[in-house]
């Protein structure tokens, strides 16, 4: 499963999937990756989860962004859920590149029972109605 958490930049978005992340950590069976695009919140998550900081790797389009998440998949089965932390702010796209992407991780969050939480900015009601169905609120 999909989830994009939507808003406007600085609306605390970060905040709450480090939350998410931490909390999972309580419960889960499985493994938690988190994808960040700096290091500034490396410190902020529980040693338990994978911290993958972005700028260290050369992606520019989102099907290199999705050939990377199958690599981090394909070395461990045991991935119960990965949190993209600003998609906009590690892959340059547009909202139909983005919708594309969304799409295939639906795919692969199927097939290998993984669930995708991603930080994305919007402002106000900018989601298009192809990504509104994604969109959750945080608890």
């Amino acid at each position: 499963m999909v989830k994009i958490l939507a808003g406007k930049e600085g609306s605390g978005k970060t905040k709450h999937l480090l939350k998410m992340a931490n909390e999972q950590v309580k419960t889960t069976t499985g493994n938690i990756v988190y994808l960040d695009s700096d290091k500034r919140h490396i410190y902020d998550l529980k040693h338990e989860i994978r911290f993958l900081n972005m700028e260290e790797f050369p992606i520019e389009k989102p099907d290199e962004f999705i050939g990377f998440l199958l690599g981090i998949i394909s070395n461990d089965y045991d991935i119960e859920t990965i949190f993209v932390d600003g998609l906009y702010n590690m892959v340059e796209m547009n909202e139909i590149d983005a919708l594309a992407c969304i799409n295939k991780l639906e795919h692969v969050a199927k097939k290998f029972d993984i669930e995708f939480r991603i930080g994305m900015n919007y402002m106000g009601d900018e989601v298009s109605e192809d990504l509104k169905k994604y969109v959750f609120q945080p608890e």
